[in-house]
């Protein structure tokens, strides 16, 4: 099957592009060039053509101004980087790498010896800190956290022993291991607005966060699918085909109900939330940019000039271990 053969996931609203959609290009290549020297040459040529800097204007469209979004485009390319060489670590030592690098989201300066990953992310938090506060800190590290222990490291077991999860165990891991719950908490820096945390703990945002992470999970897996039919096993569309033994044109019309329950949810949620009071404009404006990173990414992924899932060749394997760190 060809990419292009895929049918395109469709939203209730529409999408929006930022300014500085392509403002970052030259930065990204500096950053790419300086700070992931332990990637192999031939990946980082390839970052260079992912276009993750554009995606950030298509996700968070209400950035303003260039020092708002940059925090932004360079995490985009942190954590989809990180993710991508840490695909394939052992759990014991992606441990020690994943509390090393909350402290540094916590304010820890990166040791002399740290490689450019480090380095990348403490620039982030120094330049998020403008326009966030000690709450979103601690709630941008806890997610990142939950990305990596219960994404990466529940579902490499299954990568390595090229073994498929049910349908319910794919469902949670792809929860967080498509990063979405640390890609998302930038929303609010964005709009200039940070949730109180009463309310960001509040169940009905609770549910949308989540909501909003497996839906862009399965627009993921469907992005990706050409390249992933040769070898991958986490995506939803390869294991509704292996566990309830249909063909792959039967299992991306199962993952679309799907995708099209949790979309119906999302909005009958947005439309009814609760009185928050003062707060209540705001919260209203913050889904709405929840909304628009949905539909964002997935122009972003169709409409974008990212090399990244429209040729599978020029996705990079993971370099843990090959590559001198």
């Amino acid at each position: 099957m060809k990419q292009q053969d895929v049918p395109v996931l469709q939203y209730p609203w529409t999408y929006e592009i930022g300014p500085f959609s392509q403002s970052f290009y030259e930065e990204q290549n500096n950053w790419i060039d300086t700070d992931y020297q332990f990637m192999s040459e031939a990946a980082r040529t390839k970052y260079k053509k992912h276009g993750l800097v554009e995606a950030a204007s298509y996700m968070f469209p209400a950035a303003s101004t260039r020092e708002q979004i940059r925090p932004i485009a360079r995490f985009m390319v942190w954590l989809t980087l990180f993710d991508d060489y840490y695909e394939l670590c052992p759990v014991d030592k992606l441990t020690g790498i994943r509390d090393h690098i909350m402290d540094i989201m916590l304010g820890e300066q990166p040791k002399a010896d740290d490689i450019g990953l480090i380095k990348q992310v403490a620039l982030s938090r120094q330049e998020f800190i403008p326009y966030v506060n000690d709450d979103w800190l601690i709630r941008w590290t806890k997610n990142f956290y939950n990305y990596t222990t219960y994404g990466i490291m529940e579902g490499t077991p299954y990568k390595l022993k090229k073994e498929f999860p049910t349908l319910s165990n794919l469902l949670l891991i792809r929860e967080y291991s498509v990063f979405m719950y640390p890609y998302g908490d930038p929303v609010e820096p964005s709009i200039n607005y940070i949730v109180p945390g009463h309310i960001s703990e509040h169940p009905i945002i609770k549910r949308l966060k989540m909501l909003m992470c497996r839906i862009m999970a399965i627009q993921n897996d469907f992005a990706s699918i050409e390249k992933e039919l040769r070898t991958e096993i986490l995506n939803i569309i390869l294991v509704i085909k292996n566990q309830y033994r249909v063909s792959l044109e039967e299992a991306i019309t199962e993952a679309m109900h799907i995708h099209d329950l949790y979309v119906r949810e999302f909005v009958e949620l947005q439309n009814n939330l609760p009185d928050f009071g003062l707060h209540q404009k705001y919260i209203v404006r913050f889904v709405h940019n929840m909304a628009l990173m949905i539909s964002g990414l997935g122009a972003w992924y169709h409409k974008g000039n990212s090399t990244r899932y429209k040729t599978p060749d020029e996705f990079p394997k993971p370099e843990y271990g090959i590559i001198t760190q």
